[in-house]
């Protein structure tokens, strides 16, 4: 979703969702997007909502995606808005889904971000929260995965692609 803009100057949202939507449609290397991900929203990075937002110039986005192992033709067009229609149509729609409320906390019955699935089924992050769990922690925990074994061979969630996260 790219409601953000608004705390933006320069349809940073936009420019972001639009260039991850046109990445994963042209670079064939999954890892590239990941690390593209990874990196926009890292702390060196990722800029600073609201009345400190400094402007982020495509360029900025094209280097991130070309260390992420975007090749430079993909970077230098994917920041271009080719998704600005879908996004609109997301924005609008996405926190009308029901299954994306919150089902607990003084946002229940509402979407707020971050919101997390797990093969459609909703991560309760308020129970998280409660819980003293950071979103991470609940995501890793609704997976059945301890956070050292992730990407590690041998090392699988318990939740598979058929089962419903597990309970916090």
């Amino acid at each position: 979703m790219s409601f953000l803009n608004r705390f933006s100057s320069d349809q940073y949202s936009y420019r972001v969702s639009s260039g991850i939507a046109y990445i994963a449609s042209y670079d064939n290397d999954p890892k590239h997007l990941l690390q593209f991900i990874n990196s926009i929203f890292s702390e060196r990075f990722q800029p600073e909502e609201g009345d400190g937002y400094q402007a982020t110039p495509n360029k900025a986005l094209i280097d991130l995606a070309e260390d992420a192992g975007v090749a430079n033709k993909i970077a230098n067009e994917a920041f271009n808005l080719h998704y600005v229609k879908w996004q609109e149509v997301i924005n609008e729609n996405t926190p009308e889904e029901k299954a994306l409320w919150n089902v607990s906390g003084s946002n229940k019955g509402a979407m707020t971000t971050p919101t997390v699935t797990i093969n459609g089924k909703l991560v309760d992050l308020n129970a998280a929260s409660e819980k003293q769990m950071d979103p991470l922690e609940a995501i890793l925990k609704s997976l059945g995965i301890d956070k050292e074994h992730v990407g590690k061979s041998g090392h699988m969630p318990k939740v598979t692609y058929k089962s419903k996260p597990l309970d916090l």
